[in-house]
């Protein structure tokens, strides 16, 4: 409570209770399965088929079912999307091993593939102009994507190699980077020798630009002048020069050792050359200073002739296995709560009704978390006549699952009459993605209440349907929860059903717009009362909840989401002791909260009764 001490105005702001509730998004898809590259296990967020392209790489082949699906999402109407990219069992990305180019014995630097999978095998790198400073090139199907201008291999530079290329490069990281170390040029650097005794060495350490002790040069004579060295020509190759110097500081070389380094496996090694030839001197390179020359550069990778660098190998990322889906729903996606439709490509339920493992992993997610809605595809090639075929199939019937047939013919992206003219025209895509492009379109124009299916649920892109759908074979599929995608005239192709497979286990679920307003409404007072937790339960907090509901209802009553002329006749929002809650609940530490509405149903049938009117006399 505030304190009034001394005379005066004092202005207080005083809460409204008003905490207006914002609705969720409605139609975020999840994407789940395998894909050529990207990230394993980590969602990803995308807006659109070139962000999916620049984290999962390109359509690579008419198998690439995630590719595929994610170009049809978007072509009808997808907005945002987490990729789940799924491996089985032990992975790898593809690497090679870059080498000083003087004796190409020593490794440099290891450039790895930035996600396991073959994807990586036709990787190439190659450094080129390699002087103090060098480029990389990485080559991604014979085609150079990306070039590191200006790279060194010294980690106190902003230059450094891994600086500039990991977390900026989508396709590679270096690791492993030996740097290669400067010495400090040594103007004329003198062994003292004022210690007489000839059983006591002088010593000289030698540091790099850093500083950091790299070499150290020890006394072995006992000459009346001071021995000194100086070093020259700085690089990764430098020249030693060991003499002597007078009082003046004039130095005059007795011994020189040119274009030695410090590459300890290198015929022109320091220590071992100054060793075998000084008789001034003895040089130990220190532990840690030996360093590569140049990186390696103009290897012929394939051996074509061709400058193409080194290509990347050994990359394994296995199809993953229904143990992969339901550690990933457990372990991640169940945190996801934006996420309200999935969709898994390459996974179809069996013809024979054997199931799919997969399938039902996903489906009991589903089930879990209440809030979304997986997409069943049928299998590629099994046409669905009647309802025998249907039955066959022993379909889910559960309210969190929604099943479109025929499966959709598409332009191969792949195709080129000039470039690629043996591949395929067209490809089979499953309708689950369609559908799941076309349940956002409809979301963002109409509202989630409204059945995503009649003529404005024209399919983008379809150059045909893998069977046609007549008015016969509906009559046997839609009783049984099966949303047919039918081509009719002047209109194309479109989707002509909008139920879920619990059509007749639970009538009361039966469309898909009931389904997800409902979801739509329940996450969306999930998150919007969140404040009332452990404020006291009594009047002003059942006041409040049944306000703030109250108007959110009101909002979507206003926008046509729900049946009835009035508000009364739409929705209800009940809260109170002795309405939905005992003295008991209360002491239990439970306020309920009751909100019930009137859904719009779509109108699937549409009758038109027409009738003679018989002439009168008047």
């Amino acid at each position: 409570m505030p304190s009034y001490l001394h005379p005066g105005v004092y202005v207080e702001e005083i809460p409204s209770g008003s905490r207006p509730i914002e609705g969720v998004a409605t139609s975020v898809a999840a994407f789940v399965g395998a894909a050529n590259r990207g990230p394993i296990g980590e969602p990803v967020l995308i807006g659109s088929f070139g962000d999916y392209v620049s984290e999962f790489g390109q359509i690579t082949s008419e198998s690439d079912n995630m590719g595929l699906a994610l170009q049809a999402y978007y072509l009808n109407g997808g907005g945002a999307a987490f990729i789940c990219r799924l491996a089985s069992g032990a992975t790898g990305s593809s690497s090679v091993t870059l080498r000083d180019a003087a004796t190409g014995l020593v490794d440099v630097m290891t450039v790895t593939a930035n996600s396991p999978g073959a994807w990586g095998d036709d990787l190439y790198v190659r450094a080129a102009d390699p002087k103090l400073l060098f480029d990389l090139e990485v080559s991604l199907s014979g085609t150079v994507r990306e070039r590191f201008y200006g790279l060194s291999l010294d980690s106190r530079r902003g230059d450094f190699v891994s600086t500039k290329v990991n977390g900026r490069s989508s396709l590679v990281r270096v690791d492993n980077v030996v740097e290669s170390l400067l010495l400090a040029a040594q103007a004329s650097t003198a062994l003292s020798d004022e210690d007489v005794d000839p059983t006591t060495a002088d010593t000289l350490t030698v540091q790099d630009t850093a500083p950091a002790n790299v070499m150290l040069f020890t006394d072995v004579t006992d000459g009346s002048a001071p021995v000194a060295v100086t070093i020259s020509n700085i690089s990764f190759v430098f020249d030693i020069h060991v003499g002597n110097q007078d009082g003046s500081g004039t130095f005059t070389a007795l011994e020189s050792f040119s274009s030695v380094s410090m590459v300890s496996s290198s015929a022109d090694f320091a220590e071992t050359v100054v060793n075998a030839g000084s008789a001034l001197v003895t040089v130990d390179v220190l532990a840690g200073a030996t360093t590569a020359q140049y990186p390696v550069t103009n290897v012929d990778g394939d051996g074509d002739g061709d400058d193409d660098g080194l290509q990347l190998t050994g990359g394994v990322a296995a199809n993953p296995t229904a143990p992969d889906y339901t550690a990933l729903y457990e372990n991640t996606l169940r945190k996801y709560r934006d996420i309200s439709i999935i969709v898994l490509p390459g996974e179809s339920w069996a013809a024979d009704g054997t199931g799919n493992s997969v399938i039902a992993a996903t489906l009991s997610h589903c089930e879990k978390m209440k809030n979304r809605i997986v997409i069943v595809d049928p299998p590629a090639g099994h046409e669905l006549d009647n309802a025998n075929t249907v039955a066959t199939m022993s379909l889910p019937t559960s309210t969190y699952s929604v099943l479109y047939y025929p499966w959709v013919d598409m332009a191969n992206p792949l195709y080129h009459p000039d470039k690629a003219p043996d591949r395929k025209k067209t490809v089979k895509i499953p309708p689950s993605t369609i559908a799941a492009g076309m349940w956002s379109k409809i979301d963002g124009k109409r509202g989630v209440w409204k059945a995503p299916a009649g003529v404005e649920s024209r399919l983008t892109g379809a150059a045909g349907l893998e069977f046609q759908v007549e008015n016969l074979e509906q009559d046997q599929l839609n009783p049984l929860g099966v949303n047919c995608i039918r081509k009719l005239p002047n209109f194309g192709s479109v989707f002509w059903g909008a139920r879920t497979l619990s059509t007749n286990s639970d009538p009361e679920w039966r469309y898909v717009p009931v389904r997800r307003t409902a979801i739509y409404i329940e996450e969306s007072i999930y998150r919007g009362i969140q404040w009332a937790v452990f404020e006291p339960n009594d009047h002003p907090l059942w006041s409040s909840l049944r306000a703030n509901i109250g108007a959110f209802m009101n909002g979507l009553f206003r926008a046509g989401a729900f049946q009835g002329q009035t508000a009364k006749d739409a929705f209800f929002v009940r809260c109170g002791l002795g309405d939905t809650m005992t003295q008991g609940d209360i002491d239990r530490g439970q306020v309920i909260v009751m909100v019930g509405f009137a859904p719009l149903k779509p109108a699937e049938f549409v009758i038109v009764r027409i009738q003679q009117k018989v002439g009168e006399e008047s």
